[in-house]
């Protein structure tokens, strides 16, 4: 098992240990209900820890209509008035502190163009600066002009990894002092399923008891099609596999992913399952023989977390922050070989004693990571952010 991420300690800040009352945090909570992935998984397990934190009084800024999920139904919610994102930052959030007594604002990637209280803005990663090509045209260039804005304009930054913080600092030249590391972590319902009742689960997708599994959404960073030439390889060398079970909405470039699977012909073995909620998810990654997370870039790479959590022999990347979260509880392997891909693949299906260690050493990376602590440190943002803004 390898440290936690991102735990060193700071001085305690007098802007925290001072306070009388708790730091009302307006949380802009917009992501939920909207299937936006890690934005919104972060958003929900972040509420999740700050829910009980004693030094926070929250405020989600959640859009009209939607539910609040499970076991945070009693937080206090404010409904937003636009889902633009322009009408949100500008006539929303800019006015956080007057339409909700907020002491600060909390939001994901791009703060708004002006504020009448502080901002902290939580940036998980730059992969849009490495993979420029992965991106829509207009999304690229929207991310140039206004993360890095954002990041010289707010009172902190938070982001997920050591790995983003130093790459967030390298590229743009923010003050370290206020740049704040804050791990997330699998949800409290990411726990073995057992297999009668994952059976169930199973059946009613349509998928077999056994099966290689892969998350995240259709797009080119995901490294998908590489996946699935490792795959082949397999199969042209006679290797035993189960089918691949692809979980994840379509995304952009979907096309030349899905494409892949015609040319190799193997429709009948790769299964795309959609989008599946998280409650499902524990059943899909308690029954994987392997669970593989070849991604070239991430922030964080929180499906491996997941995947440790519930018992998922856990292939990926040692790339970005993913050998910093997966410790040595991985294989890890570089994603852009087919041929390791392979590989680690055929080991872990086919070594019973590693599969068993990669599961006990999976159990053990992961419970390093709670939101109660990403809730704490992240509370050691918003007392600096109220102690340094200008």
């Amino acid at each position: 098992m390898s440290p936690a991420i991102g735990v060193a300690e700071r001085p305690a800040d007098p802007g925290l240990t001072s306070r009388d009352r708790p730091i009302r945090v307006a949380l802009d909570a917009h992501t939920i209900g909207r299937r936006a992935s890690g934005n919104e998984t972060y958003v929900r397990g972040l509420m999740g820890g700050l829910r009980s934190h004693a030094g926070v009084a929250l405020t989600a800024l959640v859009d009209r209509g939607v539910p609040m999920p499970a076991g945070l139904e009693d937080l206090h919610v404010a409904t937003l008035r636009f889902s633009h994102p322009i009408a949100r930052l500008t006539a929303d959030l800019s006015r956080a502190g007057r339409r909700w007594g907020a002491d600060l604002l909390h939001v994901q990637y791009v703060r708004p163009p002006t504020s009448d209280v502080p901002v902290v803005t939580t940036i998980h990663d730059i992969s849009f600066e490495h993979f420029p090509r992965l991106f829509r045209p207009a999304t690229l260039a929207r991310l140039r002009a206004l993360v890095p804005w954002s990041g010289r304009h707010s009172a902190a930054v938070v982001t997920v990894s050591e790995f983003s913080r130093h790459d967030i600092l390298e590229r743009y030249r923010l003050d370290p002092d206020s740049v704040f590391v804050t791990p997330e972590a699998a949800e409290p319902h990411f726990r073995p399923v057992p297999a009668p009742e994952a059976s169930v689960v199973l059946r009613s997708l349509g998928l077999p008891d056994r099966f290689i599994l892969s998350v995240g959404d259709l797009q080119p960073r995901k490294n998908l099609p590489r996946l699935f030439a490792a795959y082949d390889l397999l199969l042209q060398r006679g290797v035993e596999v189960p089918d691949l079970v692809v979980v994840g909405k379509r995304a952009w470039l979907d096309a030349d992913i899905l494409s892949t699977v015609a040319r190799r012909r193997l429709e009948e073995r790769i299964r795309f399952t959609g989008f599946i909620p998280g409650e499902t998810l524990p059943a899909l990654y308690s029954s994987a023989a392997a669970f593989v997370y070849p991604s070239l870039f991430e922030g964080f790479g929180l499906p491996i977390l997941e995947a440790m959590a519930c018992g998922a022999p856990t292939v990926t990347s040692n790339s970005s922050s993913m050998p910093e979260v997966a410790g040595d509880a991985a294989l890890l392997v570089n994603p852009e070989s087919v041929e390791e891909l392979a590989g680690a693949s055929e080991r872990v299906l086919g070594d019973t004693e590693l599969r068993a260690d990669l599961v006990r050493r999976g159990h053990a990376q992961s419970g390093e990571f709670t939101w109660a602590r990403t809730a704490a440190q992240t509370v050691e943002a918003y007392a600096y952010a109220l102690s340094h803004a200008r």
